[in-house]
């Protein structure tokens, strides 16, 4: 089970070393009979490679599941913070003209990053629309028996496209980067985590 708490930012951490810390839960889960370990996962960010330090509490009662307490900018087992995927997504899918390995590189830029691939977005676009679920209010994705083999081109992409367009507005492309990352992690508290769904 994973709980999402909110924390700052991981480039406003000292060094590359980012820790939850958050003394009431653990108090909590230690007077549950609870042991306390550590996860610690890889995330990059502006040209640097932080290591995001996890509390992890485990109870060996039978049927208790392990806790990790994560921040909210982070997808465990992803090398990207929530916000990029997000920003690259709603980059995509605002720029109609334009195809996903532009899409990548201009992320890239913005976030500074050394790697940030087009078959990411891609992957990062249909998990968003697997967990905004919109395929009932808007057009039906589309079919993947029809659909040639090979990575996605523009074409095949249009409906995803058009759906997260839909759904994002452009939003997270009008303000400079912090008020992106900010609007970012609201839509991941109230959607992807409410729903306890992960993007990719």
């Amino acid at each position: 089970m994973l709980i999402l708490t909110q924390t700052g930012l991981l480039e406003n951490s000292e060094n590359v070393f980012f820790q939850i810390e958050d003394a009431r839960l653990e108090k909590q889960y230690l007077d549950n009979g609870y042991q306390r370990f550590e996860r610690s996962y890889k995330i990059k960010e502006r040209y640097k490679e932080y290591m995001v330090i996890c509390p992890e509490y485990r109870n060996d009662a039978e049927g208790l599941e392990p806790i990790v307490i994560i921040p909210e900018f982070h997808i465990p087992g992803r090398p990207y913070p929530v916000y990029i995927y997000l920003y690259a997504i709603d980059l995509y899918s605002s720029n109609p003209k334009k195809g996903q390995r532009w899409a990548a590189q201009e992320t890239r830029k913005y976030f500074g990053l050394a790697t940030f691939a087009h078959t990411t977005l891609g992957r990062a676009l249909k998990a968003f629309i697997h967990i905004i679920d919109v395929d009932t209010i808007l057009e039906p994705t589309v079919d993947k028996e029809t659909q040639p083999r090979g990575f996605p081109s523009t074409q095949t992409t249009a409906v995803l496209r058009k759906q997260a367009a839909r759904f994002l507005r452009g939003v997270l492309l009008l303000g400079r980067r912090q008020q992106t990352i900010a609007t970012c992690l609201e839509l991941a508290r109230g959607w992807f985590w409410e729903h306890q769904c992960l993007l990719l």
